[in-house]
């Protein structure tokens, strides 16, 4: 057996990483939403396994992959921001107390932990295996305070990291891995995917998410319809995003996100991108909708903060309403 890898693309990303690997530290690189995060499991599952032909995939019955399985693998760790561990479910969320919400980062304390853990010797003698999602989550205090150990690891100690923005990362942690890169399905390859996991249009939904095909299919288990999606643009010249409040903000703004930037390759003459069969509104100018860019990018950082989410919902519809009416007003309107 296998480790469970559904995606055929992140099955041949992992095959060619553990044909063509070389470093002790691998960095599995490529555009968000397409499984890299998986691509990193299936690597520490077959460092760790005690019956694998070189080159192989994890066997899936030794006690190895088991233990890795279940996370209770004593010589493999990861290093996840604390908001990916609870999402996951790997942490339990916190209920009452403190309102402040998981980080997003990796901070420096979470690197130490796995330093001391990477200083220990193998407690069943085949590797130690650290695991990194997403590397750019490293702030650069951490970044900087793991640089030694990537580089001189010593012992069987190696590396798994992945990221989906490979140009936010230290070069000096780049240049101390070796790199895979992780291509984009085709279209039709991810939609006939995205069917077998019982997914709506398919390809209209893939088309909006921008071919992230993990983002397409965590949309559709959320219970968010292509009709609703498409209905955005409309929703929001009317100043009503009631219909997204079981979003959360940073799922919001990125689609928000997403139309802001259909309407201002519209003004510029090109086709849109995501809302592809959708009814955009004819824009004139671009300034209003450059700004509303810039106001959201802004939101974007402050997603993950505390907030009064059904107030933040109404300034976001108020706001982009506004931004849409300036952005279509004719000329002699503005003057």
């Amino acid at each position: 057996m296998e480790p469970a890898i559904s995606p055929p693309w992140v099955h041949r990303a992992l095959q060619q990483a553990l044909q063509v690997e070389r470093s002790h530290a691998l960095l599995i690189a490529g555009p968000a939403g397409l499984g890299q995060f998986e691509v990193v499991q299936g690597l520490m599952a077959a460092w760790l396994c005690e019956n694998r032909a070189p080159g192989a995939l994890a066997c899936g019955r030794c006690t190895a992959c088991h233990l890795v399985l279940q996370r209770t693998h004593p010589d493999a760790a990861w290093l996840l921001p604390a908001a990916w561990r609870v999402a996951l479910g790997w942490e339990p969320v916190e209920e009452g107390g403190s309102k402040a919400k998981p980080s997003q980062e990796i901070r420096i304390d979470e690197v130490r932990s796995a330093l001391a853990f990477a200083q220990s010797t193998p407690a069943r003698g085949v590797a130690k295996v650290i695991g990194v999602h997403p590397a750019e989550a490293m702030n650069t205090v951490a970044a900087n305070a793991l640089l030694k150990t990537l580089e001189e690891p010593g012992g069987v100690l190696r590396f798994a990291l992945a990221t989906e923005a490979a140009n936010e990362l230290l070069p000096t942690v780049r240049s101390r891995c070796q790199v895979v890169a992780m291509g984009m399905p085709a279209p039709a390859e991810a939609a006939h995917w995205l069917a077998e996991q019982g997914v709506l249009e398919p390809e209209a939904l893939l088309a909006l998410a921008g071919g992230q095909v993990l983002r397409a299919l965590a949309w559709s288990r959320a219970g968010w319809r292509l009709a609703q999606l498409q209905a955005l643009p409309r929703s929001l010249a009317q100043a009503d995003l009631s219909a997204w409040s079981a979003a959360t903000p940073a799922q919001l703004i990125d689609l928000l996100q997403r139309l802001c930037h259909d309407l201002l390759g519209l003004e510029a003459g090109a086709p849109p991108r995501f809302f592809v069969d959708v009814a955009l509104p004819k824009v004139r100018h671009a300034e209003p909708l450059q700004q509303w860019a810039s106001s959201l990018r802004e939101a974007k950082s402050r997603s993950e903060h505390p907030v009064q989410w059904a107030l933040w919902l109404e300034a976001l519809a108020i706001e982009g309403q506004q931004a849409l009416r300036a952005a279509c007003q004719p000329l002699h309107s503005r003057a």
